[in-house]
């Protein structure tokens, strides 16, 4: 706001041009549109808050008590909003805390598979002990055929992980490891993605490794052909660090027509770390659309750059050649060019994938900014025509920074609405064998023939728990007509609950102070009613169960899915991968899937 009211008060002066006077104007009523904008927007989040914000009452060493599918897990709230801005800080905020769906128990409720979310909790309980240089390691399955779900859920809180280089003997310092995300990002058009504590889009696998194989030409291309997008790092006998990343192929031996032929890459780029610079640098390809960024030669390994004699990186045997300066920039260190060769300690390479970024928005929906390309004006002063388009700058600057608010307040709105609030009465608590799995009605109706959504339809399925599991909704007369019907309770202390219009939160919370106060007084009939309210209590606290006879495993799986497909149709993930499941159980996960969903409904999760 300070460049604004500085380019206001630049304003103040006087051009005898009547296109001046229409500039100012347009200025001035593009101002007021914004501001207006702006106003509306601060009114809508405190008709929000007004409504559902709890965050006067909440503290960061809350113990937060969250049903997750099922599984109960404890977390203060400080650590589940540690990383701002995602969703998961918004679900916990206290924000919405008068909006979330809870269980009979009190409990806020999550449709996840519970063990999934308890590994994100892990996490999350890690970072709190952990530093910038030694981050928490990210979250993971012990069953790995519950990756993918996991993957999914991350997604959905809008979760990214701290940079990691899996595996890698070379690069050990988190600073390096942060940096080279940072460059890879850069590739992808996402270096944003990554500051401070930092997250990365970019996820990388060890294909080779010359610690464990044998250094030759021969094994790089046979273990690193056809691999896609990759990244090579060498370390030099003398702890020197350098190496380069292509986004095309390495070419296999078997393949004559790459084999000794130069490759555009137009995101490649070489670095170096050591060298006596005084910080790493990162040399990019000084023409992209250079048709020599790699070259394929079975005489060498990894080479970058103009081929034979002009590589400015090539790796032959167990020697790495660098001559930096003709095909990509020339680096900081005359050590980087002109020839010079060492000797390989170890070599690495890592096969590259850019996951796709988390939605900052439910539907995305984009904004047309009016004012982004609007031309720098020049009909007047110098001055002038500075003081003018920088107010403009400022008024594109401000229009920008409001359509991240409020894409940022409806994706969270929506979020909130669409996945975590909700009536208590329409959780579904099922006893699968023995293991207890709770989700949403909804849910487990996302395939509209199968015979879980037969069986939960609003024809067939009677409300969990009847009138006991909503007490607290109880009427004046509801809570009267109970206390009449409870025995050795006298007609006149009902009368007295209808007299004082007590409704069902009330009656949970009275105590002898509160049934004295409405006028019950012989010492027998409050000891009665205690009695009863706290069985009541407990009894409504308790959930009726649906018994599913069949495996935990087979009907999670399925489970598992049908939360992850009805996330996709809210567009809140992208489509939900089928289920893995281990050899051992194919057969009788085929034959529970079938069961439920028979005919070709059995295809929406064996595909």
């Amino acid at each position: 706001m300070e460049r604004l009211n500085s380019a206001i008060n630049s304003l103040n002066i006087s051009e005898n041009d009547p296109h001046y006077a229409a500039e100012i104007n347009k200025l001035k009523e593009v101002e007021e549109q914004l501001l207006d904008r702006l106003h509306e927007f601060e009114e809508r989040k405190r008709n929000s808050s007004a409504v559902y914000d709890g965050s006067e009452y909440v503290r960061d060493d809350d113990v937060v008590e969250i049903n997750a599918g099922g599984r109960i897990i404890a977390a203060r709230r400080g650590t589940l909003c540690q990383i701002k801005g995602t969703r998961l800080e918004a679900l916990f905020s206290g924000r919405w805390e008068k909006k979330l769906q809870r269980d009979n128990s009190g409990r806020i409720f999550l449709d996840v598979n519970g063990d999934c979310f308890q590994a994100i909790v892990d996490f999350l309980n890690e970072m709190t002990i952990s530093s910038e240089e030694h981050p928490s390691e990210p979250p993971t399955m012990i069953d790995v055929g519950y990756k993918q779900v996991l993957v999914q859920y991350l997604e959905l809180f809008g979760l990214r992980i701290p940079p990691q280089m899996p595996d890698s003997n070379i690069i050990t310092q988190y600073s390096q490891v942060k940096l080279l995300h940072k460059w890879l990002n850069e590739e992808d058009g996402s270096s944003s993605s990554i500051c401070g504590g930092g997250t990365s889009d970019v996820e990388l696998s060890l294909i080779y490794h010359s610690s464990k194989e044998n250094l030759s030409n021969e094994n790089f291309h046979s273990r690193c052909a056809n691999q896609g997008n990759t990244l090579i790092i060498i370390e030099t006998t003398e702890g020197h660090i350098v190496g380069g990343y292509t986004n095309e192929n390495w070419s296999s031996p078997d393949d004559p027509m790459s084999i000794g032929c130069w490759c555009k890459a137009n995101k490649s780029f070489l670095f170096a770390i050591g060298f006596d610079m005084s910080s790493p640098c990162k040399m990019d390809l000084i023409n992209a659309d250079c048709k020599h960024a790699i070259y394929n030669c079975s005489q060498y390994g990894a080479a970058f750059g103009g081929g034979c004699a002009q590589c400015d990186l090539k790796v032959t045997g167990s020697r790495v050649y660098l001559n930096t300066g003709h095909i990509y920039e020339c680096g900081k260190s005359e050590k980087l060019m002109d020839g010079h060769s060492y000797n390989i300690n170890e070599m690495e390479v890592f096969r590259v994938s850019y996951v796709s970024g988390v939605p900052h928005t439910h539907q995305q929906h984009h904004q047309l900014r009016r004012y982004s390309k609007r031309k720098h004006v020049k009909r007047f002063s110098k001055e002038t025509n500075r003081t003018i388009n920088e107010k403009w700058a400022t008024l594109r600057e401000l229009e920008a920074e409001l359509c991240s608010l409020e894409e940022s307040f409806e994706d969270e709105e929506l979020f909130i609405t669409a996945f975590a609030s909700g009536e208590g009465k329409e959780l579904i608590t099922l006893n699968v064998s023995g293991t207890i799995m709770v989700t949403k009605r909804s849910t487990l109706q996302v395939a509209d023939d199968s015979v879980l959504a037969r069986q939960f339809d609003d024809t067939k399925w009677t409300e969990q728990g009847c009138t006991n599991l909503r007490v607290k909704e109880w009427s004046p007369d509801e809570v009267s007509d109970w206390v009449a019907n409870t025995a050795h309770i006298p007609d006149d202390v009902a009368a007295l609950f209808i007299e004082h219009e007590v409704s069902g939160s009330e009656l949970v919370a009275l105590n002898e102070f509160g049934l004295k106060e409405i006028g019950v007084k012989r010492a027998g009939t409050i000891c009665l009613l205690l009695d009863e309210i706290s069985t009541l209590k407990k009894t409504a606290s308790e959930d009726v169960v649906t018994l599913i006879e069949h495996s935990p495993y087979c009907f999670g799986k399925i489970l598992d899915y049908l939360r992850l497909k009805r996330l996709h149709d809210e567009n809140f993930i992208d489509g939900p991968p089928l289920p893995t499941v281990c050899d051992n159980q194919k057969n009788r996960f085929e034959k529970v899937v079938r069961y439920y969903f028979p005919g070709d409904n059995s295809k929406l999760i064996l595909g």
